[in-house]
């Protein structure tokens, strides 16, 4: 029941999202005139950045999360966090550009909470340091 809920409801979703942008981007001009431009430009150059950097990025701290012996799903929740922002970021729009915030906002606080640590024991904890030499 749910499903089709979510099928007949995804026609009116896909229609409405453009339509309040369009109404946004007329509040919009309406207040900065020809600045909206300007600040559309940068918001899709600035969510093309942010899935740049988040490419980049994300598998150092996948597997920096991995040595460490942590679970690496605060790094899989952030960095889909704002992937999914640099998307709505391009979509142009403030209805999108508002929700695009709100994402990065919640990413600093997944990227700010503590990670369980693992139980594994680093693998240079039994090894004592020192010189020797071989005596025949």
């Amino acid at each position: 029941m749910g499903l089709r809920l979510f099928a007949a409801l995804l026609p009116i979703i896909a229609l409405a999202i453009p339509l309040l942008e369009l109404v946004g981007i007329y509040q919009v001009w309406q207040w900065l005139g020809w600045w909206t431009l300007a600040y559309l430009g940068l918001a899709v150059l600035a969510g093309m950045g942010l899935l740049m950097l988040e490419r980049v990025a994300f598998l150092p701290r996948m597997a920096l999360s991995m040595m460490n012996g942590e679970t690496p799903f605060s790094v899989l929740t952030e960095s889909g966090l704002r992937f999914l922002a640099g998307g709505l970021l391009i979509f142009p729009g403030p209805v999108t550009d508002g929700m695009a915030l709100v994402l990065l906002v919640i990413s600093l606080f997944v990227a700010g909470a503590p990670v369980a640590k693992g139980h594994r024991a680093a693998a240079n904890d039994d090894v004592i340091e020192g010189d020797y030499r071989r005596v025949d």
